[in-house]
């Protein structure tokens, strides 16, 4: 459950955003997960073969996809989180906003075969 609205800034000439204020997320189980202000964010780097199925411009997906980048960072090594974990967060918060199951899995199933590349060494 997201505990905030997400407030961003575009940066201009780049292809990343800054959030402008701290942004939470709590896990089904209870995880608290706290985006800091001023983190960089791509949001969702949705394959092109599969753009025309799941943007990474919709509502569904936006939030989640800040605190999966968060995850995906070494910055949140300290709160544990797999690789696995960060991609089952994200599935919970698309669905969690009413996206159809069948795009949440794909974009899910998506990470799971293409995303280790993105997910930083943990110390």
């Amino acid at each position: 459950m997201f505990k905030n609205k997400l407030k961003i800034e575009a940066v201009r000439g780049e292809d990343f955003y800054i959030l402008t204020s701290r942004f939470s997320y709590i896990t089904n189980l209870g995880d608290i997960i706290i985006v800091p202000k001023n983190f960089k964010t791509n949001f969702a780097s949705i394959p092109p073969i599969l753009a025309f199925y799941c943007s990474s411009d919709h509502w569904t997906i936006r939030p989640g996809s800040v605190i999966h980048d968060y995850l995906y960072s070494a910055e949140s090594a300290h709160l544990g989180f797999t690789r696995k974990q960060a991609d089952s967060v994200l599935l919970e918060s698309m669905l969690g906003l009413g996206m159809r199951t069948t795009q949440a899995f794909v974009i899910y199933f998506t990470l799971r075969l293409f995303g280790a590349g993105h997910y930083e060494p943990r110390d």
